[in-house]
């Protein structure tokens, strides 16, 4: 009885909303897209110059698509300077629209490019606003390095002197070539146990060595973990581009030879310091203990105790003791610099309780946030496993100030995915959420071992809310800006790494295909996380061939999503990073013999941990793992009968490769698989009241629908099957 009143009082209001929607009249039309005037603008690079000929078109944009209004050849042309050539591999001139382009060769020397827009044709937003042209240099700057022992001998704690030349290569730096003496000495921590090894430069005189301003001190750097040769120096390079950091180390490549010998690709870098021209702030003296300081964050294991100024920190996250370095200023007066050390230590005391909340001062007194959120953001942008205030973190403080400064990002070669570990601890830190080093996946620094940035995010609404609104301006500045300059070194370089190669047993077309697969990953999830212009992509819309009207399922913890990914809207496994978890998404058809199911896939993950796995009917057809790039796939029916399909990623327990998913796109069946227009939940081919009480019925639990009938009843688009829905399609067949 109570069931059926339920249905008379539904029915009562599905006839009155019926009347008022019949008074109020028609629905309003959608408002169509407004076409937008395009502009083609071409990345150019050192050695390269850009002449404009034809580049506006009209278009729409939707889904990161641009779909082009009109049919127009969109073309420039591009110089090279003596020395540079051309670079096809690291250009990137609409690559996944080949048939409509064109490069050809001109008399001078130039090249010039053409692609042809088509009307109701596509290209995805990324690769129209991509498009650079990037040239090879046939020489890199030299630096010759010579002392009067072997460089076996050199150590780290002992200055050697030296002889420095250096020649420039094809690209010229107005500070031209140098010669002269100074000293060395070993530099790093994990990194001076490794075969190629970094050194500390200290000049006789200040000079600039490739146009860094004027120092005596650099540093060799070699990243030999880094295949790319590229973390430090892209980061670096993106760090100038800041507006919270002020100083940021500048940087460029050379190639090493040490007595002689030819030692590999480095870069030539400042090392921090408080100069004029880096950290620009007084040192604090005896006068004035409350500044300036330039710190150092470390921990065990990485500080000499008798040599260095090192005081305690405030917390134990790590897996070995976390203490603070005094770099400058270094007093000769034991006294004074006990004093420092004491003063500093009670500083970080009140930084720490004012970040935790438990001293009732504001963390706004001790916090700059403008160079906090900088240096959170890069060490997110590249997963720098250092980068939650374990080593490497560089901050000061000035004179008559308590706020702490983030400065000089640095050591980013275990970055982009290359560690396999992370920071937990099970004694002092929240283990469980300390992400490992090497999926696109998970905060690195807001979830790590550090409790300042854990709690400054999660506590402090104003400071999460300013953080992504920064990430959201350098979604459009700084991060373009990395993505196209990994293109533009990986070019520069590409003529000279095949001896840095064979040297170290490295593989550099490899080393930067998987940095930016990794880069591409982690800009997509970060984009998900803290992206205003993220527009979630329908699944179907992804998955499908062109004109496919195919519904997939994709269910759990994990779910398939839609993405864009080389130059293409496509699915995407949903569980990048989460350990010992599975990702899938399943099709189910009614076939006849000899009716295919076709698709494409691609996979980036652990070889032979991670796997992607396609199954019919229960039974698995195939499972890869490692690097595969997009591949064809048919699956054929036997014989007559319902067929389901699932694609399935898997992940072990530890450790992540590569972007860590796998990509499925045009999925395509080659039979008549009928699409039905929203509310026609009887799928008899017509909207009729029957469709209307249908929906009624399920909505008050009297009868079940099957996913594609609850698909096709949502025709409001809320997610949910409710009277909304009914009062549409009533309206709907009585054509309202």
């Amino acid at each position: 009885m109570k069931t059926l009143l339920k249905l008379k009082q539904l029915t009562c209001f599905l006839l009155s909303a019926m009347f008022i929607f019949m008074i109020a009249g028609p629905m309003a039309e959608a408002e169509l897209i407004t076409a937008e005037t395009m502009t083609l603008e071409p990345l150019e690079a050192d050695g390269v110059t850009i002449t404009p000929i034809e580049m506006d078109v009209l278009a729409d944009i939707e889904y990161g698509i641009i779909t082009f209004r009109e049919t127009k050849q969109l073309s420039f042309t591009a110089s090279f300077d003596e020395g540079w050539t051309y670079n096809s591999t690291y250009s990137t001139f609409f690559p996944n629209n080949s048939d409509r382009t064109s490069i050809s060769d001109n008399a001078d020397g130039s090249k010039t490019f053409v692609f042809t827009a088509v009307t109701g044709e596509t290209v995805t937003a990324d690769d129209f606003n991509s498009v650079g042209i990037y040239a090879s240099a046939s020489q890199l700057p030299k630096l010759e390095i010579n002392i009067g022992i072997p460089f076996s001998q050199v150590t780290k704690e002992t200055w050697v002197d030296a002889e420095f030349t250096l020649t420039m290569g094809t690209k010229k730096f107005s500070s031209g070539d140098y010669s002269g003496t100074g000293s060395i000495k070993g530099r790093g921590n994990t990194s001076w146990d490794q075969p190629k090894k970094p050194y500390s430069i200290k000049l006789s005189e200040k000079k600039s060595l490739l146009d860094i301003p004027k120092t005596k001190k650099y540093a060799i750097v070699p990243g030999y973990s880094d295949q790319s040769l590229m973390r430090n120096f892209i980061t670096y390079k993106a760090g100038l581009m800041f507006n919270g950091i002020e100083y940021t180390p500048k940087c460029e490549f050379v190639e090493v030879y040490l007595n002689g010998v030819y030692n590999g690709i480095y870069i030539l870098v400042e090392r921090v310091e408080i100069e004029g021209s880096k950290i620009d702030i007084e040192e604090a003296g005896p006068e004035d203990l409350t500044g300036g300081y330039l710190i150092e964050k470390d921990i065990d294991g990485k500080i000499d105790y008798d040599a260095d100024q090192w005081f305690n920190c405030p917390y134990w996250a790590n897996q070995s003791q976390d203490f603070f370095v005094l770099k400058t200023p270094e007093p000769d007066d034991s006294a004074l610099l006990e004093q420092m050390l004491a003063y500093l230590e009670d500083h970080m005391q009140k930084v720490h309780d004012s970040i935790m909340g438990t001293s009732g001062e504001s963390y706004t007194d001790y916090v700059d946030v403008d160079s906090w959120i900088d240096f959170i953001l890069m060490q997110e942008i590249t997963k720098n496993i250092d980068g939650n205030l374990k080593t490497s973190c560089y901050m000061y403080k000035q004179s008559g100030d308590d706020h702490i400064y983030m400065t000089a990002i640095w050591d980013f070669d275990l970055a982009y995915g290359i560690a396999n570990w992370d920071n937990a601890s099970y004694q002092h830190n929240d283990y469980y959420d300390c992400p490992n080093g090497t999926g696109v996946t998970g905060f690195m620094t807001i979830n790590s071992s550090c409790p300042w940035f854990d709690h400054l995010y999660d506590d402090y609404e104003e400071f999460r809310e300013a953080l992504i609104a920064k990430y959201n301006e350098y979604r459009e500045t700084m991060i373009p800006a990395m993505r196209n300059n990994i293109n533009a070194q990986a070019a520069y370089l590409s003529e000279n790494t095949s001896r840095n190669d064979q040297k170290w047993g490295t593989d550099f077309a490899y080393g930067v295909s998987d940095l930016k697969s990794w880069f591409n990953g982690r800009i997509d999830w970060l984009d998900r996380q803290w992206y205003e212009g993220y527009e979630a992509i329908d699944l179907d819309l992804a998955m499908n061939a062109d004109g496919g009207n195919l519904h997939f399922e994709t269910e759990g913890s994990y779910p398939f999503i839609g993405t864009a990914v080389d130059g293409r809207l496509a699915g995407m496994s949903g569980n990048a990073g989460a350990d010992s978890t599975g990702s899938s998404v399943s099709l189910t058809l009614n076939m006849y013999a000899g009716e295919t199911l076709s698709f494409e896939y691609r996979v980036s993950s652990e070889q032979n941990y991670d796997k992607f796995k396609f199954s019919v009917n229960g039974t698995k057809k195939f499972e890869y793992s490692g690097e595969i790039a997009w591949t064809d796939y048919t699956f054929t029916a036997s014989a007559d009968g319902s067929y389901t399909f699932i694609w399935e990623f898997t992940k072990d327990y530890s450790v992540a490769s590569g972007s860590d998913c796998a990509w499925i796109d045009n999925v395509s069946y080659s039979g008549q698989h009928i699409s039905y227009q929203p509310g026609d939940v009887d799928m008899d081919g017509q909207i009729t009241l029957r469709d209307s009480i249908l929906v009624t019925r399920y909505a008050l639990g009297l009868i079940d629908l099957s996913a594609e009938q609850q698909l096709i009843a949502d025709v409001n688009g809320s997610g949910s099957v409710d009277s909304a829905d009914a009062i549409m399609i009533a309206r709907w067949a009585l054509d309202l």
